[in-house]
């Protein structure tokens, strides 16, 4: 961490005060002094306690204020009720930095006394970690001020991982693990209920160190979705790859939607979105830490996607091809002149093919191995190398475990090697690999994924494009009265997206004429801005087909609007051309609580009302980023031409969906856009916004 950060002193204290220490070195309370003495702690070390004169040697004082001097961090932990008072010394003092381990705060609904301590801090000038937290722990220079048992270890590899966890337990239990299966992190941080510094703060700090390799964050939610964005393009200027696990993603219960779009823009959707469009890894559980640990902690990086796997046992080659497979990675077939030369280390009755079969009997020849290993990391036909061992035992194992920590060491290409032995055989072998800085996996599958989550990174997309300035005045901006749906379609027009041919008529006489100068058929729809839901409540009429059923239809859709809601305000109808011949689809503007403006895009019909086949990112969304987005559907064929149709104006549509996200970030006042639908002609013929809503705040 560069020294111009402000988080210095408490990565790197001097001086350490600890409020509430015990004479039990097992208790909460007592762990910290305990680890400081174990991991060589080279500063100051002030128990705090009335109730001892020495704690484990240390002098012991009766306070803060008794100190010989101001220490950089004091970790608190005693009950909540005293932790006001504590605070209230830091601030007198001009301590830099609280941690704070008592619970009791706003995770009991005591959000009162956790507002307090913050008052009390700020000031003073005090930043707190906390409360509710498990502090952190400093690897790279050996400072651990925390409590968690998990440091208790001489079993924690250093490495190159920052991670920055919300939750303390989770935290530290899933480093632990992560930890012990080989993976080296740099600094851990429990940031617990964040009453002043947050993950986001950590973060950024944190990224500043040129050897962290990886930002890792547990994540159960964020205060302010533009920090959180800032920070990823922070770290995407600094090639810094970042993984998190994103808990709490379910939608909240909420009021019944009024358009499709919110319908479809959920909170787990939206933070997908936002991990797509940054390139931020997604992980699910502690094994995810465990393995994106072990294979962004490790410094090879890809260049492509195609593996190479090497394989002691047929059938295991084939699961890590198949799973490669599922993953988006290639497993190319080698070419001819490849293969000759892997014949003349395998037997005959093995495999030249990729995966390459080795079989068992690989363990016959010392040079076999490392000469195939090799063989794989000098190739221009492989980007990565995928051996998959099985019950290689005894001394052949550990010469199986030295190849590859070897061959590891001095190659360029990323591996990931997944041995499938049970821990009386295998442990040693594990152990030696881990220690040696190989990824080394218990089943394909995850071997796999950790090769497709370097392939991805290298592959992820340009950052979005920036927030354009404002083209027009904004037009929903003291507009009076709700809108309708020929109000949105004439705002939409005015930002260049295209509509239907249509006019607003007050009288029968009106709608015949234009009926007229359209062109039969025509779609008849009553304007009420207190009816949303048009079709529902009947009062749309399609492909009308002359006079006389216009005149029919007329009078029978404005007396459906009357009973829909008795009272209802009526501008008119609107007299619509039919756009026929065309693919529906849906688009559509939602603001998040968090992140903004989203802007949605899908297919129309059963592709959206059970699929939910809709892509997603932040506004704005540029051609290329609309074209990646529909790149996502299922419903994608139908668009291209699938079982004998047309293909569709896929560029119109891009066009279309640009110029929407465009119109809602010029309208600050914009809510909601629901587009549906959106009819995608033939190639080359363009496409057409048929139906509009916009809600407004």
């Amino acid at each position: 961490m560069g020294d111009t950060t402000e988080f210095v002193r408490l990565f790197s204290p001097r001086s350490i005060a600890i409020v509430g220490a015990s004479s039990n070195l097992e208790s909460i309370s007592g762990r910290p002094l305990k680890l400081l003495k174990r991991y060589g702690f080279k500063g100051s070390i002030y128990p705090v306690n009335p109730k001892y004169e020495f704690i484990d040697g240390v002098r012991c004082y009766s306070s803060l204020g008794v100190l010989p001097e101001v220490p950089d961090v004091v970790m608190v932990g005693v009950r909540a009720s005293m932790v006001p008072e504590v605070v209230e010394d830091c601030a007198r003092l001009g301590v830099g930095f609280a941690i704070i381990f008592s619970s009791g705060f706003a995770e009991s609904s005591d959000a009162e006394a956790q507002e307090r301590i913050v008052r009390i801090a700020r000031a003073g000038g005090v930043r707190i970690l906390g409360p509710n937290c498990q502090g952190l722990v400093n690897l790279a220079k050996g400072i651990p001020l925390s409590f968690s048992a998990s440091l208790d270890t001489d079993r924690r590899p250093f490495g190159h991982v920052a991670y920055v966890s919300q939750s303390g337990a989770f935290g530290f239990a899933s480093f632990a693990m992560a930890a012990d299966a080989g993976a080296g992190f740099r600094y851990v941080v429990t940031t617990g209920n964040q009453a002043d510094l947050d993950v986001v703060d950590f973060a950024r700090a944190l990224s500043e160190d040129p050897e962290v390799r990886l930002l890792l964050l547990y994540l159960e939610g964020i205060r302010d979705g533009d920090r959180f964005l800032d920070l990823l393009r922070l770290t995407r200027s600094k090639d810094l790859p970042v993984a998190v696990l994103k808990v709490g993603k379910s939608e909240v219960a909420r009021e019944a939607a009024k358009s499709h779009t919110a319908a479809l823009t959920g909170d787990e959707r939206v933070w997908e979105a936002v991990f797509s469009q940054y390139g931020v890894i997604p992980l699910s559980d502690a094994d995810d830490v465990t393995d994106v640990a072990r294979m962004f902690g490790a410094p090879k990086r890809t260049r492509g996607n195609r593996v190479g796997i090497l394989s002691t046992s047929g059938g295991a080659g084939i699961i890590a091809a198949d799973a490669c497979d599922a993953l988006g990675l290639s497993v190319p077939g080698l070419s001819e002149k490849m293969r000759e030369e892997v014949r003349h280390f395998i037997p005959v009755f093995g495999s030249s093919l990729n995966p390459v079969d080795m079989t068992a009997q690989v363990i016959n020849d010392p040079q076999g191995f490392r000469k195939l290993l090799a063989l794989m990391e000098e190739s221009p036909e492989i980007d990565m190398i995928l051996p998959v061992l099985s019950m290689i035992t005894g001394d052949s194992g550990l010469k199986m475990a030295m190849d590859l920590a070897d061959a590891f060491e001095i190659g360029k290409k990323p591996m990931a090697c997944c041995w499938l032995i049970d821990d009386e055989h295998g442990r040693e072998f594990r152990e030696y690999l881990s220690s040696r800085g190989v990824p080394v996996f218990s089943s394909p599958r995850r071997a796999a994924l950790g090769l497709a989550r370097l392939a991805r990174w290298e592959q992820r997309p340009g950052l979005p494009p920036g927030k354009p300035q404002a083209v027009f005045s904004p037009r929903l901006t003291g507009k009076s009265g709700d809108l309708t749906e020929a109000d949105a379609k004439a705002i939409l027009a005015s930002y260049g997206v295209p509509i239907t041919r249509e006019r607003l008529c007050k009288s029968l006489a009106e709608s015949t004429a234009v009926a007229e100068e359209l062109g039969y058929p025509v779609a008849l729809k009553v304007m009420s801005p207190d009816i949303l839901h048009k079709t529902e409540a009947g009062i749309v009429a399609l492909r009308v087909r002359d006079e006389e059923e216009l005149r029919n239809t007329y009078g029978r859709i404005l007396e459906k609007a009357a009973k829909a809601k008795p009272g209802a305000r009526i501008k008119g109808v609107l007299v619509q051309e039919m756009v026929s011949g065309g693919q529906e689809c849906i688009v559509g503007v939602r603001r998040d609580p968090l992140f903004g403006l989203v802007v949605a895009v899908g297919l129309g019909g059963v592709f959206v009302e059970v699929l939910k086949d809709v892509s997603l990112r932040l506004a704005p969304v540029d051609r290329e980023t609309v074209l990646e987005m529909l790149g996502e559907l299922r419903g994608l064929p139908l668009l291209e031409g699938a079982r004998g149709n047309p293909p569709r104006d896929i560029e119109a549509l891009a066009s279309l969906v640009e110029a929407v996200s465009h119109m809602a970030l010029n309208e600050p006042d914009l809510l909601e856009l629901d587009v549906n639908p959106v009819m995608v002609l033939e190639e080359g013929h363009g496409a057409v916004a048929v139906d509009a809503l916009i809600i407004r705040k």
